[in-house]
């Protein structure tokens, strides 16, 4: 088996197992969610933090893209049922814009020690070849649009290629809005009490992180510089 088809059915393993964990640990809350004075409760709640709820949600969207490894689909889910489809949307597309940029300019300007220190070499080697690839623009676009692949690594690492921090924020946002959406329209649902609507998003949401890790390792084996 070609290792490329191992590390798939390794990520695919461990993306199944972080779900079913997931799924124990907030059932209580998903299964008190079918109760309409619960969600009127939440959204009362919501509403009693002002202007400090969307502050909070865009500084917790903030820690996101600095922490890599913190995923992001839970964090717009809930900005969803906090703040509606588009208003969950706004907050978090703020963020993502702000933080990226601070991402880029700090790795414009110390380079591989910072990113060392913050990935690690494996991925510095993994994705090696953004570094000078004159596809570097379609490829992060491609990338980012996909479900399954670390963007929030690929923040990190863009500042090593030949793209502009316009031309980064530019395309990496505007990838990112049909994931954001969906997310944002699952927890939205949810709040409405639209089940059919929030299962149906779920496994669309799944099926295509799925497809998302087999194109990234396409990209990935067929972008690799030979040893």
């Amino acid at each position: 088996m070609k290792k490329s088809s191992k590390r798939l059915i390794i990520l695919i393993s461990v993306l199944i197992i972080i779900t079913v964990i997931l799924t124990i640990v907030f059932w209580p809350f998903i299964r008190n969610l079918r109760d309409e004075a619960y969600r009127e409760n939440i959204s009362a709640w919501v509403k009693s933090l002002g202007f400090k709820g969307p502050l909070l949600l865009f500084c917790i969207q903030i820690l996101q893209i600095f922490v890599a490894v913190i995923p992001g689909g839970p964090i717009q889910i809930m900005a969803g049922m906090a703040y509606g489809a588009l208003g969950g949307f706004a907050v978090i597309i703020t963020g993502i814009i702000f933080a990226s940029a601070l991402v880029f300019f700090l790795g414009r300007k110390f380079g591989l020690p910072l990113l060392r220190r913050f990935l690690g070499e494996d991925d510095l080697i993994t994705w090696s070849f953004l570094k000078d690839s004159r596809k570097t623009a379609r490829l992060l676009f491609f990338l980012f649009l996909i479900p399954g692949t670390p963007k929030d690594i690929l923040t990190w690492l863009a500042p090593l290629s030949n793209i502009s921090l316009p031309s980064f924020i530019i395309l990496a946002s505007l990838a990112r809005i049909p994931a954001i959406l969906t997310s944002t329209i699952t927890g939205d649902s949810m709040m409405e009490g639209n089940w059919i609507l929030s299962i149906s998003l779920f496994f669309i949401i799944a099926v295509l992180g799925l497809l998302g890790m087999w194109f990234r390792e396409r990209i990935i084996s067929g972008n690799k510089h030979p040893e």
